[in-house]
């Protein structure tokens, strides 16, 4: 089961760089904070760079 979780985790990695990058260099201790501030950041980012994406095709 352990090979399935971390072909999971391989990915998830680049979609949620962003975020992690974010509180890396905020320097947010690992915690329920970060994980509110990874998520905003991954959902800004990948909404900004979907429209962007379809503003081009369109």
């Amino acid at each position: 089961m352990s090979g399935a979780s971390s072909i999971g985790e391989a990915l998830a990695r680049p979609f949620l760089f962003p975020g992690t990058f974010a509180c890396n260099a905020l320097g947010l201790p690992q915690s329920e904070y970060s994980d509110l501030v990874r998520m905003l950041v991954n959902s800004l980012v990948w909404t900004i760079l979907g429209v962007i994406i379809v503003a081009l095709v369109v």
